[in-house]
């Protein structure tokens, strides 16, 4: 296809004089000049992006940005002169006849000013998509530009089991890769013949942590996929905090909290998200393997080696102790939790309980936004008080703890007929006490060797709704 020759045709025959809202049904008109676009580009585009996808190697995709830029480019001129003329009152929009009741329909659904003419309306209205118009063509300019793989990756397998971003239009760049939502509403990551499968694990390891939930891809066994999808939904990271409750193994009610997917900063308010690349990758793909461990046990194995990992990388580098000791680094990032500020992982607080046994439900509180991570440091200062009064940790200090529960006990076995112990309503919650300071210090063990990542995800609550969707709810019923 001749991209040159097919934009001096549609250059060459556009009136820039009026703009044209066509359609038979003039019902139809709000429609029409919601999703009002210059369709000669569009369909350019769609013509390209079959060529496109009939190329079957990198460089062919390659040849074809280029052609999409001089699309890009021609589309931006044409809209930047049509709102131009349209402010200096050079361009008339021509619109179907419509009467009163029709007129009154438009303004309804447009949410038109009724104080002020339909006219002035329809041209306000036509000012405001045109500018979307052109944030959208700057947009894919700015993709072309700096992740021109966007136009060149092509889908891989559905990730897995739960929504990985906040909204559905967004995309997140990481060095040659990305991930997007599909046409059928899943997610996946998209990658290239060049790309390198650590690159695609990267990714979604640290969109994991980020998340604070696990990720897999579909394998082509369809039950063992719904195995891991109904496992995965059974357990969260607000297991921890529902551990610490001294009725929790009794107890008839049920909280229902959740967490709360992050909302990450976009570039330049477009619709994605770019990662900076990380050193650290590995500290990432060992944080979501401890994500995938659902009893306290594991989980303390798979956290302790984060902490390992990032004991090597970050302790012993900064104090190259003589005789490093693993109870001395526990020891300084009991410390150092307490200090950092975290990325923040939010959680919706319901504020009621649901009594299991008489199926009611309880109101205890309004619905709130909490930050995880501040609701483990609570936790944290708690059990702190609770190891000074235990007759045989109170001797200890928590690094030495940690390191007997997380190493010796937990990943080793220790020594002694004990080893094999794991009641639930003692040992279970005791290695879960555990996890939370390893939780604490995995995280910031994470940020620390990566604080590219420290703003990218919104502090600010009110950019978080969900939780007001909750009152509205419980108001209703």
């Amino acid at each position: 296809m001749d991209i040159n020759q097919e934009l001096k045709i549609i250059e060459s025959l556009f009136d820039f004089s009026s703009i044209k809202i066509k359609t038979e049904n003039v019902y139809f008109f709000p429609m029409e000049l919601t999703y009002f676009e210059l369709s000669q580009f569009s369909d350019l585009i769609i013509k390209l992006n079959k060529e496109r996808f009939e190329c079957q190697s990198f460089e062919d995709k390659s040849d074809c940005l280029e052609k999409y830029k001089k699309i890009y480019l021609s589309q931006r001129k044409t809209y930047n002169r049509l709102l131009k003329n349209l402010d200096n009152g050079a361009v008339s929009i021509i619109i179907p006849e419509i009467n009163k009741e029709q007129e009154r329909y438009a303004t309804e659904i447009l949410n038109f000013d009724i104080s002020i003419p339909f006219e002035v309306n329809v041209k306000d209205f036509m000012r405001k998509k045109l500018k979307q118009r052109l944030c959208e063509t700057n947009e894919e300019l700015y993709k072309l530009k700096h992740y021109p793989n966007s136009y060149i990756n092509a889908f891989s397998n559905f990730v897995g089991p739960n929504s990985i971003l906040k909204y559905k239009n967004d995309i997140v760049f990481y060095k040659d890769v990305y991930i997007a939502s599909t046409e059928s509403h899943s997610y996946s990551v998209f990658y290239n013949e060049k790309t390198e499968e650590k690159v695609k694990r990267a990714l979604l390891n640290i969109l994991a942590y980020f998340n604070g939930q696990p990720f897999f891809y579909f394998t082509e066994n369809y039950n063992f996929n719904r195995k891991l999808m109904e496992l995965y939904e059974q357990f969260d990271l607000l297991d921890m905090l529902r551990l610490r409750k001294k009725d929790f193994f009794v107890s008839k009610e049920d909280e229902p909290n959740y967490c709360e997917l992050p909302v990450l900063k976009r570039k330049k308010n477009y619709d994605f998200i770019c990662l900076e690349d990380s050193q650290h990758e590995m500290i990432f793909e060992l944080y979501h393997a401890s994500l995938k461990q659902f009893e306290s046990l594991p989980r303390c194995v798979f956290l302790y080696r984060v902490f390992e990992y990032g004991a090597k990388n970050h302790y012993q580098r900064l104090f190259n102790p003589p005789n490093y000791r693993p109870e001395d680094a526990l020891n300084y990032y009991v410390n150092e939790i307490m200090k950092h500020n975290f990325v923040p992982l939010y959680y919706v607080d319901s504020g009621f309980s649901y009594n299991i046994r008489e199926k009611t439900f309880i109101d205890k509180r309004k619905s709130k936004y909490v930050n995880f991570t501040s609701a483990l440091k609570k936790e944290v200062k708690k059990i702190k008080d609770e190891w000074s009064n235990h007759n045989y940790l109170k001797t200890k200090n928590a690094g030495e703890i940690i390191y007997v529960t997380g190493r010796n006990a937990a990943a080793h076995g220790g020594s002694g007929e004990n080893n094999a112990r794991y009641d639930y309503d003692s040992n279970y919650k005791h290695i879960n006490d555990v996890n939370i300071f390893l939780e604490l210090i995995a995280r910031y063990l994470i940020e620390v060797l990566n604080p590219q990542f420290s703003n990218i995800v919104e502090r600010r609550t009110k950019y978080y709704d969900d939780y007001k969707r909750l009152n509205e709810r419980k108001e209703s019923e």
